[in-house]
C-alpha cells in the first residue's frame, strides 16, 4: 500500500492559477489539519490548498479524505495525467 507521500495528485480547480495551474500534478509536501502545501511536479511552485482542491492520480486507497470519481478519473485522462 502506497503512502500519502508516494502519491501523485491533480489540481481539480484554477483558484490558483497564477501559482499552480488547474489540472497539473502535484505532490504533497505538508499537511496542517485540512490544509495541504502541494508542489507542482514540473515548476516546483508551491501553493497551500484545501483538501477538497485535489485528487489523487495513483492511489485511491487513502484514507478518508478522497473517493474515486469517474468524472475527475476521465478528466485525468483527456490531460494525459495518467
Amino acid at each position: 500500500m502506497q503512502s500519502i507521500s508516494d502519491t501523485i495528485f491533480m489540481m481539480k480547480h484554477k483558484f490558483y492559477e497564477k501559482t499552480i495551474p488547474q489540472y497539473s500534478k502535484v505532490r504533497i509536501i505538508t499537511i496542517i489539519n485540512k490544509t495541504y502545501l502541494v508542489e507542482d511536479l514540473k515548476t516546483n511552485n508551491r501553493e497551500w490548498v484545501m483538501e477538497y482542491d485535489i485528487y489523487p492520480l495513483n492511489n485511491h486507497y487513502i484514507s478518508g479524505h478522497w473517493i474515486h470519481s469517474p468524472y475527475y478519473e476521465d478528466i485525468a485522462i483527456k490531460n494525459n495525467l495518467k
